[in-house]
């Protein structure tokens, strides 16, 4: 799913082809001199050492020859387009522990119902490609809320839906109960092979190191022929290198060796990789947001396509805690380059704060910010009828072009139109009650969830989810945030 990538779209590099070799042996050197340490993992650590890495088992710590790296990557995939042409997907944030009250303004904890209205905005807005995970429900049992979340996405979006688990103590207990969640929406366990509701997957723990609990899951997951996802969410000067080459380097090394461990379990397992990078601010020790994250990210997409990667990497990025001026131009920025790089997944949309707040006006104001970069990167064609000679030949000095036919044919696939945006003049915006695109996003949220109401599960489908959500309440063990 996504936008089909223009043909003519203008590309952004930032690297030589020499640079993205240096960066490729740079990353070998990594995992075959430091290698990575696997907490929770002993077995994979034996399936590691069986495939050729080298394993300290008392420190849990393996390490990759290249060899064995390049064999792993043969084995690996490589994404195409069916159609020869690539396609872009853009996406929400993930499991905010805030919501901004569309009300107030204020920030509160999560809720269930503030999960469950966030996925029918997110429905309703045509840019994201997929829906729900935006915030937690963080009214629910620790122990069982990663159910309660991937029952409220499947029931308020009629777009693809992932899921998570946490905490990692119940990782593998939890895959189960999702796994059965999956089964009763999608009918069977014969629909669910043909339409994964989910998918498998992990997040390095960067530097260097992985969760053993949640590779074991996407082994698990792959097994059954799931497709995985590997990512890395390094911060530069804090769990990474602050140059940017460095960064990618470790970055880099992080996701080779999680897409060398899945293709040792389960070769030929589609594998997708996640450049989730950022940088810490020195000023104020939290992520930075700043607008070189754009160009890092680019950068990222460079060295996943070397590879022959499904990319998808963070934009949207914004340390702003209000809508506002702030959110939109840091936003703008952190999406349109990767999106020039040839991302095939922009993440991040919808929150505050990197990813602490999720925002009603935030997911309506970046659903246009997809539209508007989508607009700027479509290219320019050129042909006889693009270059209208003919016609400013017709018009002549001092004429006009509004009453041509060539300007009607043309003028709704060059122009961008916005439902947010406001071109009125100053007395039409005044008029118009002199709203602020905040307010006008506001209000838009307030419309969808008046009115946009997806097609739910049926009842006794909705019926069997709670009780395997109850049945698992009172079989897994408590834990605490």
């Amino acid at each position: 799913m996504g936008f089909e990538k223009h043909g003519l779209m203008p590309m952004f590099r930032v690297f030589t082809q020499d640079a993205l070799d240096a960066i490729h042996l740079a990353s070998l050197k990594v995992l075959e001199k430091t290698g990575i340490k696997i907490v929770h993992g002993q077995r994979i650590l034996k399936m590691l050492k069986e495939n050729g890495c080298t394993v300290d088992f008392e420190k849990g710590v393996a390490q990759f020859p290249s060899y064995v790296v390049e064999e792993a990557l043969k084995k690996t995939p490589k994404y195409e387009s069916k159609v020869g042409r690539r396609h872009i997907s853009f996406t929400t944030d993930t499991e905010t522990p805030y919501t901004v009250d569309l009300s107030t303004g204020e920030w509160r904890p999560s809720t269930l119902d503030d999960l469950e209205k966030l996925t029918r905005v997110t429905d309703a807005l045509e840019s994201y490609v997929a829906g729900g995970h935006l915030t937690t429900a963080l009214d629910k049992p620790n122990n069982v809320r990663c159910l309660y979340d991937y029952a409220a996405a499947l029931n308020n979006t009629e777009k693809p839906v992932g899921w998570s688990v946490y905490p990692p103590e119940l990782a593998m207990q939890l895959t189960d109960y999702q796994l059965e969640i999956a089964t009763a929406a999608a009918g069977s366990r014969k629909k669910l092979r043909k339409r994964p509701l989910g998918g498998g997957g992990f997040c390095t723990e960067s530097p260097l190191k992985f969760e053993g609990r949640y590779v074991e899951v996407a082994l698990k997951l792959a097994k059954l022929g799931y497709p995985c996802d590997v990512e890395s969410m390094p911060l530069g000067g804090a769990t990474a290198p602050v140059t940017f080459a460095g960064c990618l380097v470790m970055t880099n090394a992080e996701i080779l060796s999680g897409v060398c461990t899945v293709q040792f379990a389960s070769p030929g397992t589609s594998t997708s990789v996640g450049y989730i990078m950022g940088n810490l601010d020195m000023k104020t020790g939290l992520w930075g947001q700043g607008p070189e994250e754009g160009l890092l990210c680019a950068a990222a997409v460079e060295v996943a396509r070397y590879y022959g990667f499904y990319v998808t990497v963070n934009g949207f990025n914004t340390a702003s805690k209000m809508s506002g001026a702030q959110a939109s131009y840091e936003k703008t920025m952190s999406t349109l380059l990767p999106v020039l790089a040839g991302a095939d997944g922009v993440y991040g949309a919808g929150s505050l704060e990197g990813g602490m707040a999720a925002s009603f006006e935030e997911l309506v104001m970046d659903d246009e910010i997809c539209k508007a970069v989508l607009k700027a990167v479509q290219g320019i064609e050129v042909n006889d009828e693009t270059l209208a000679v003919d016609v400013i030949d017709k018009v002549g000095p001092g004429g006009h072009f509004l009453a041509e036919k060539h300007t009607l044919n043309h003028f709704r696939e060059v122009l961008f139109f916005s439902e947010l945006t406001d071109r009125r003049s100053y007395d039409g915006w005044k008029k118009a009650g002199g709203k602020s695109m905040v307010k006008r996003a506001n209000e838009r949220a307030e419309e969808i969830l008046k009115e946009h109401w997806p097609t739910p599960l049926d009842k006794d489908v909705q019926k069997e989810i709670s009780e395997i959500i109850g049945r698992a309440e009172k079989e897994l063990p408590k834990t605490t945030l």
